[in-house]
């Protein structure tokens, strides 16, 4: 039927499906997902399974994505490798699973008790996440929001080759220091 014309949705769906499909690994697609979901705001349900990983045809870990999902179980299904890794997840789990875009230090550190997760000093890893990683920013009032490289380095996760690759693409470069007035008080 030539000039018959799809309903939106589906030919968005199509269009996504055929992007989809010159991925090669369930993990890019996964990433692709749900980076697209978060960037629009898109709160998924459901679980997405994965398909074998490779070691022995193991079954991966399911990826949880609905709001059902516990904070031990999203700390487990991010695998996250490091203190900055570990808060940007947190931060990701408040704002998405629990409404909650802003927030404080203690904020984190409750729900990495919550989630069972190593014991870590919360106030280190937020300023490195914010100052060195860029993964936080500031929101006023001493609270903190996660970034959007922030929300990409967490879709990425558990796959660190993926989470190099968001940290290239999304970071800011550093500021110069200003040569000038202070320079010149020293002399």
């Amino acid at each position: 039927m030539p000039g018959k014309k799809l309903a939106p949705e589906v030919e968005a769906l199509s269009d996504v499906l055929t992007a989809l499909g010159t991925l090669q690994t369930d993990e890019e697609k996964r990433w692709v997902l749900e980076t697209a979901a978060s960037r629009l705001g898109v709160n998924m349900s459901g679980r997405i399974a994965l398909g074998p990983q490779g070691r022995g045809g193991l079954q991966s870990r399911t990826t949880v994505l609905g709001s059902g999902a516990t904070p031990k179980e999203f700390m487990r299904v991010r695998d996250p490798k490091s203190d900055v890794q570990r808060v940007a997840c947190l931060a990701f789990y408040l704002t998405n699973y629990r409404e909650t875009p802003e927030f404080k230090s203690t904020d984190l550190t409750a729900l990495n008790t919550e989630a069972a997760g190593p014991r870590i000093n919360t106030s280190r890893a937020v300023n490195n996440a914010t100052n060195q990683n860029q993964y936080l920013a500031a929101a006023g009032r001493g609270r903190k929001q996660i970034t959007a490289l922030g929300e990409d380095v967490v879709n990425a996760l558990p796959d660190q080759e993926a989470v190099k690759a968001a940290e290239a693409k999304g970071a800011k470069p550093k500021r110069r220091k200003r040569k000038g007035a202070g320079n010149a008080a020293k002399k």
